[in-house]
């Protein structure tokens, strides 16, 4: 059995896959969403796709139930849709870097330098 290549229907179906995430940021927000706002949606979209379930706190958050069943298939849909909506991807938000403390960055700045160089330093401080 042999499948036939059709390069331009692949073409097609790209071009399409990458004016998805063009058109859902454009439609979340004619509905009225921004990216902080669409989550809780998003959630109640995914628990319906999925069969999973969520929850409302009492502060009106909605979250999805790590107790239901299909929890992780929703909390990646979930995920992934909000990563379209944001404009980032799974690699790029792992790859985030948590900001350094100025303070422990200075102590290790510090520890390196030799006595006589340390005296200099806390003298101009001083």
């Amino acid at each position: 059995m042999t499948i036939a290549i059709n390069k331009n229907a692949a073409f097609k179906a790209l071009d399409k896959f990458a004016n998805s995430r063009v058109q859902l940021i454009q439609s979340l927000h004619d509905a009225g969403y921004t990216v902080e706002s669409s989550r809780g949606v998003v959630i109640e979209w995914a628990c319906a796709k999925t069969g999973a379930a969520f929850n409302v706190s009492k502060s009106g958050k909605i979250m999805l139930d790590s107790k239901a069943a299909n929890y992780e298939a929703a909390k990646t849909t979930v995920r992934d849709v909000m990563h379209m909506v944001a404009g980032t991807t799974r690699r790029e938000a792992s790859a985030k870097q948590v900001p350094t403390d100025p303070v422990k960055q200075a102590i290790k700045a510090l520890a390196k330098l030799t006595p006589a160089q340390l005296k200099k330093v806390l003298a101009a401080v001083a």
